[in-house]
């Protein structure tokens, strides 16, 4: 007897091994646990890396009308400073948003919450109404993917056929700084000069496009909207403005969180070196 189960255990331990070296788990690709290089491992989210060649010195905010009176303007200015006497490349996203809270009022008025429950989840949880990002504008579709973003616009028409109020809704403010983050080449370039400075032609770059004869007669200004940054070039010091328009319209909202993100464009991985977040709730508008 007991030769039999010495012989069953050396057989189980000479199994195991053969497993581990054959590569076989004993789980199937979809639930056993990832293995680097494989093309089911997620991607890690990125965190800032540490750079000695560069300070972000000071991020402020201003909120103003739009010229065209239809709107307003969230700037944020980002200062940033060399500490080297080279020249260096860089690139840098500014999200604006409004989040607010995902509970439903107006649901809650017909249905109140019960008041023995200390804790409502809902309260925790927010919502992101619209989003701004400089340079370019980023679409739910890109944040979600084509597969993810039908499934929640099926979704959506379910629930308008069994008469419920609902609307498509938005990536989360988390989603979109992920994607933002794994997805840096649409982010705006930018140059950090170091002792020799900017040339004449640099100091100062935008995408500004004035008036055209005809705007100024119809007293309009269709391309301001797009008015997206104004670098601000000289020795060992940049500043970033970006312009965030939002108009105006009936349940008027204006931004209230901000995201700036800053990439070292030489790397090819982990090239994200500054990840800041504002909560801008309290900003009073700019007369």
């Amino acid at each position: 007897m007991k030769k039999l189960l010495i012989l069953i255990s050396l057989s189980l331990v000479l199994g195991g091994i053969y497993a581990q070296e054959s590569g076989n788990t004993g789980t199937t690709s979809g639930t056993g646990t990832q293995v680097a290089g494989s093309k089911d491992v997620p991607d890690l989210y990125p965190l800032s890396i540490y750079d000695p060649r560069i300070r972000l010195k000071n991020v402020s905010f201003v909120r103003r009308h739009a010229d065209t009176g239809k709107g307003e303007f969230l700037d944020v200015q980002v200062d940033l400073e060399s500490r080297v006497l080279e020249d260096q490349t860089y690139a840098i996203y500014v999200l604006a948003a409004y989040e607010g809270p995902k509970v439903n009022e107006a649901e809650r008025k017909l249905i109140p919450y019960p008041k023995w429950r200390t804790n409502d989840p809902q309260k925790e949880d927010k919502l992101l109404y619209f989003t701004n990002v400089m340079p370019t504008p980023v679409t739910a579709k890109e944040v979600w993917g084509e597969e993810l973003y039908n499934k929640k616009k099926t979704e959506v028409e379910r629930m308008h056929w069994k008469g419920f109020e609902t609307e498509m809704p938005e990536p989360t403010f988390n989603e979109v700084v992920d994607y933002l983050c794994k997805n840096n080449t649409k982010a705006l370039p930018f140059t950090l000069f170091g002792e020799t400075g900017p040339s004449p032609d640099k100091i100062v770059m935008y995408n500004y496009i004035a008036q055209t004869p005809e705007e100024k007669k119809k007293q309009v200004h269709v391309t301001l909207p797009k008015h997206t940054y104004t670098i601000y070039n000289n020795k060992y010091q940049t500043s970033i403005s970006a312009h965030h328009y939002t108009q105006y319209r009936p349940n008027f909202l204006s931004f209230n969180k901000v995201a700036v993100l800053v990439f070292d464009t030489k790397k090819q991985s982990n090239s994200l070196l500054f990840r800041k977040f504002y909560d801008i709730t309290d900003l009073k508008i700019t007369y």
